[in-house]
Formats: C-alpha cells, sequence, structure tokens
C-alpha cells in the first residue's frame, strides 16, 4: 500500500471529475437527467481506471485487494476535496453526500480500482539479442 500515491490518485481523480462534471454542465448545458447521467458514468469510468492506473504505475504490486485498499483511499481523499471545495461553494448542503447518483458513482469508481489491480499487465515479449557482425 502507498499512502501517497493513493491519495495523489485521489486528487487527480477529484480533479479530473471536476472538470468533467463542469464541462458536461456549463459546456454542453446538460443538466441532471438520462443523457447527463449516461456520459457521466461513462467517462467516469475512464476517469476512474486512469486514476487507478496512476496508482499502479511504478513498484506497487497489482491484486484485487490493493486495488480495493487504492479505491478507498482516492474515495476518502475525493469525499474530503468534496467536503472542503464542492459543498461550501457550489452545492451548500451536506444532504449532498447522500444523493444516489453520488452513491453510484463511489461504487463505480470502487469497482473500477479493484478491476485495475486485478488485471495483470502482459509482460513484454524479450527480444533474442542480435549477434554482433565481424
Amino acid at each position: 500500500m502507498n499512502l501517497k500515491r493513493g491519495i495523489a490518485a485521489g486528487i487527480l481523480l477529484w480533479v479530473l471529475i471536476f472538470f468533467e462534471v463542469s464541462i458536461l454542465m456549463f459546456g454542453f448545458r446538460l443538466s441532471a437527467g438520462t443523457t447527463y447521467y449516461t456520459i457521466h458514468y461513462l467517462l467516469l469510468a475512464v476517469i476512474a481506471y486512469l486514476a487507478a492506473l496512476f496508482y499502479f504505475k511504478g513498484k506497487v504490486k497489482r491484486s484485487a485487494k490493493e486495488g480495493f485498499l487504492a479505491g478507498i483511499i482516492m474515495l476518502v481523499t475525493s469525499i474530503i476535496l468534496d467536503a472542503a471545495i464542492t459543498v461550501p461553494l457550489f452545492v451548500k448542503s451536506y444532504a449532498f453526500f447522500l444523493d444516489k447518483y453520488l452513491i453510484a458513482g463511489l461504487a463505480e469508481t470502487l469497482v473500477i480500482a479493484i478491476i485495475a489491480g486485478a488485471i495483470k499487465p502482459k509482460k513484454a515479449k524479450k527480444t533474442p539479442a542480435r549477434k554482433k557482425r565481424k
């Protein structure tokens, strides 16, 4: 478990979701509804996977358990940022955390992190060394 990398992945996740939601709401003028949530959850899957890949980059060993732990750290970090920034500046109500769509997004993020941890990357094939010419 790499706590610093997990927190950094959580910050990355929160920032990317913040921009994604802002673009959907203000750029495309979508409001809460079927179209908005369909697009949001599809993009969230990609964003969550990218954040999980960031976490697993380097020497962090992949496993479903490690994906679960990384997902929890990312979610806790995101919730703290939502409580400190999103709610006071934009939403104005901490009942935001009881929203079924937010809870669904948290669950999706956790599942994606577990999947990212469980998937083992393919090892590059070693090519035979070339013989030196004389």
